[in-house]
Parts: structure tokens; sequence; C-alpha cells
């Protein structure tokens, strides 16, 4: 039996914030770049800053960097405080003034720190901004360097990206159970499908109106394998702009060749890491893309 589940209501508009990583190796500041991506589609969302002379809204600290955590305990300007706030994650937990997040990382709790500690920073900057007289509350430029006021300000507010469809094809319960629960914040609407012949009846259908934006497929299935599924989802010209991305315990170079070979845009092999379900998915989505060039 075939199930379907659209996620909860995607908020129409999202807040969007700077967001300065500082510690990170360039390989881990990718990883988190990509991933953050995805919460264009949440109320508050999240990016990196793209000039140097603009102050972020939050920051986010590697606490296993001495040098980061060192710039946690300076009072000047460009370091965390109560208006440009921070999180700090890690392997070793450490005391701070911030929330700190463990490693590896959960990726909710710590979007959910973020909301927290921006929302906490949105209060003080409009009581900031009221003690002056204003009635608007804080605008995002006022009172920040001279520098930073001469870089046009990120809207606050932006339209969120439209809803994308996402199919997981497995006939794991557990699998499932575990794509289910770490699509959900993402406001995706997903399908599920237990065999290779329940996939390509969902593409092709699904197709009719707008192919799935993600076809997440296992290769060993009953019926047809998961190598078969792709080379038909690829032959047809309706199913074919799908990125479809194998997911299996096989990890020889035998098995990436098939995977390759049948026309498949990336592999990932099981049990999935969370840091690299998130990255693809965050490499395929328009709305993810769309970010990058925003």
């Amino acid at each position: 039996m075939t199930q379907s589940t659209s996620m909860m209501a995607a908020p129409k508009t999202s807040r969007r914030f700077i967001l300065e990583m500082r510690g990170f190796s360039d390989a881990e500041k990718s990883m988190l770049t990509s991933t953050f991506r995805l919460t264009s589609r949440r109320e508050m969302s999240y990016v990196e800053a793209s000039d140097a002379e603009c102050r972020a809204d939050i920051y986010l600290i590697n606490a296993d960097n001495p040098e980061a955590l060192e710039d946690l305990s300076k009072r000047e300007i460009g370091v965390p405080n109560v208006h440009s706030p921070a999180v700090v994650i890690g392997r070793t937990p450490v005391e701070t003034p911030w929330p700190f997040v463990a490693k590896p990382i959960h990726w909710m709790r710590l979007f959910e720190n973020l909301d927290t500690e921006m929302q906490r920073a949105l209060r003080e900057r409009s009581a900031r901004q009221s003690h002056q007289g204003g009635q608007h509350g804080w605008d995002g430029a006022t009172l920040r360097r001279s520098s930073d006021q001469k870089v046009a300000a990120v809207p606050l507010i932006v339209e969120a990206p439209a809803r994308e469809t996402v199919l997981v094809v497995d006939d794991s319960a557990t699998v499932r159970a575990f794509m289910r629960i770490k699509l959900s914040p993402f406001q995706f609407d997903v399908d599920f499908a237990e065999t290779g012949e329940q996939a390509v009846e969902k593409a092709l259908a699904k197709a009719k109106e707008k192919p799935y934006n993600c076809i997440f497929l296992d290769i060993m299935m009953p019926g047809i394998d998961g190598y078969e599924v792709c080379k038909k989802i690829k032959a047809n010209a309706t199913t074919k702009p799908s990125a479809v991305v194998m997911l299996t315990s096989k990890s020889s170079i035998i098995d990436k060749l098939r995977a390759n070979w049948s026309g498949c845009d990336a592999f990932l092999s099981k049990p999935v890491a969370e840091d690299d379900l998130l990255a693809t998915i965050a490499k395929f989505l328009p709305s993810a893309l769309d970010s990058i060039r925003n």
C-alpha cells in the first residue's frame, strides 16, 4: 500500500536574518550553508553573510576552535551581544553566555535555539528603538556601524518558497518513518511508495501536473529494483527532470557505478546520515538554488 502525506501548511513569508559562522573550516561552512538554505521555507530563515562589511544578525560559533571561543569573551563591535546573539556548537560542552548544541548536530534543535535567541534579540532591538522614541521598532540598520549602513539591508520579510514535492521509495517502514521525520520540518509535500512499480506509477501520474522535485529511491525492493526504476524515470521526458537519489546499504564501487549508469543524480548510503540527507536536498531543490542566487 502506498502512503502520502502533506506536511503542515508552509508559511507564506519568512523573516530572513544574516548569520555569521566563526571558527569553522571551509568544508564545515559549506555543509552548514547548504543546510541553512533549507530554512528559507521556515517562518525564520538564516543566510550566511555575503559581505564582510555587513553586520551579522546572529552568530554561529564553533566551540572546538579555541580562537572562536576567545572571541566570545571580547567586548567590541562585531562580536555577539544582546542585539546580535550567538549559538555555540561543539563536541564538548563549554560555559558561555549562549546556548550550546552538541555535535553531531541535531538540526531541529539548532534551528530552535537560533529562533529563540533571535526572538530575544528582536525584543531587545525593539526596546532600544522605543527608548529612542521610534514608533515602528528596529529597522535593521539604526545604530549600526557607518560601514554597515552603506550596505543594502537584507529584507526582514521575504516571500517563502513554493512547496516542493518529494517521493520516498523504500519497502522498509523504518526508513520511511526516518525520512518523514527528517523532511517534515521543511514543509515538503511528500509521497511514499514501497515497490518499484508503485514508484514508476506515482512518478508518471505526478509528472502530468509537475514532476517530483526529488525522488529518494531504495535499490533493493520487491519487484523491479531501484536501478530499473531510475532508468524508467530518466528515460521518460516527463519524469526526467526529477532528481533521483539512490538509497542503499551497498556501498561498493560496482554498486555506485551501477547507480550512475542508471542515471541517478546522487547516491546516499544507509543508514543515511542527517547531514548528507539535508545537504542533498539543498543541492537539488529549486528553493535552495534560488537562495544561492539571491
